[in-house]
């Protein structure tokens, strides 16, 4: 009994002392109640479970009523979903919420799954999608999906049908249009106030995610990168009205820049370094602390996929 205890006591120790890394696009979901968190990747993969005090360096700026965006200790940047539990930035204290959110732990797990499917293209624009299938494909009850189906139709990237079927929403031209317009004007006030009220912190973190986009092996994660690199600018606007609203779109944005990738990326190969000599130029307008130069920054980062829209989708009546 006293050999199984001190094993027991040697574990917990070294889970206390041992920090775990995580990466700005993993998606990390409290568990209620248990004080663990369950880590995935991008594409849904579950890659552990860690008790969540081994996780350092949150910060308490809310992109939205569940979300929370985190930095870690390698400077890393991405978006817990507060389910189960919150953190507070003045002393990172775990608070339990109402037993009633424990089923969104599970609802927002399926949630990221299957958005992350839509926009990187497994689920192909058009796709049926019914409950049951779908919770056996996950191995989750129908409830979760039933709850991830209504969240990603408010999201823009499902459509129920009038007959209750359910699909993957088909951008039109003249949606690529909207939500290119919509970015735009979001956009270029965020980089017109990053400008005015960014920290050296800030600039530290824009620029480590620059490397990682240089690293980067494959499309979907340079994506990821891609949106959180605005997420982060948005952030530095330090407006959270703006925020909240870029929170709105972010589902349908993400759709934008990664179809639109996809297309590029079968003309050009260097999408890449594209992207990160555009993202290069971007900090460097709003290290400049000139509001007007930075939004013109914006305006030039964004001004390709304009015309990428008016030879693809001229219907669309792109501007």
């Amino acid at each position: 009994m006293k050999s199984q205890y001190l094993n027991f006591l040697m574990v917990t120790i070294c889970l206390v002392i041992t920090p775990v890394r995580v990466h700005a696009e993993d998606l990390l979901v409290f568990m209620y109640g248990s004080g663990s968190v369950e880590r995935y990747d991008a594409d849904g993969k579950h890659l552990g479970t860690f008790i969540s005090r081994l996780l350092h360096g949150w910060e308490g700026q809310r992109m939205d009523r569940r979300r929370i965006v985190y930095n870690c200790l390698d400077g890393s940047r991405g978006i817990v979903y507060n389910c189960g539990m919150t953190i507070t930035q003045s002393n990172k204290r775990q608070t339990e919420l109402a037993s009633t959110h424990s089923r969104l732990t599970l609802a927002d797990n399926v949630v990221e799954r299957i958005r992350n499917e839509i926009i990187s293209g497994v689920l192909a624009p058009g796709t049926m999608l019914a409950e049951i299938p779908t919770a056996q494909r996950l191995e989750v009850s129908r409830v979760p999906v039933r709850e991830a189906f209504r969240e990603l139709e408010h999201d823009g990237l499902l459509v129920f049908e009038a007959n209750g079927r359910c699909h993957v929403q088909t951008l039109t031209a003249r949606d690529f249009d909207e939500i290119y317009n919509v970015r735009l004007m979001l956009e270029t006030e965020s980089f017109r106030l990053a400008a005015l009220n960014h920290s050296e912190p800030d600039l530290k973190a824009l620029r480590n995610n620059i490397r990682q986009m240089e690293r980067a092996r494959s499309l979907n994660r340079m994506t990821l990168l891609d949106i959180e690199f605005h997420d982060q600018v948005m952030e530095m606007s330090r407006q959270s009205r703006l925020i909240h609203l870029w929170g709105v779109m972010r589902s349908q944005v993400r759709l934008f820049t990664a179809t639109l990738q996809r297309e590029i990326s079968s003309m050009i190969t260097n999408v890449r370094d594209v992207s990160v000599e555009a993202h290069v130029k971007c900090v460097s307008g709003i290290e400049s602390r000139d509001p007007d130069l930075a939004r013109q920054c914006a305006i030039e980062h964004l001004g390709p996929w304009s015309k990428w829209l008016k030879t693809t989708r001229p219907e669309g009546g792109a501007v």
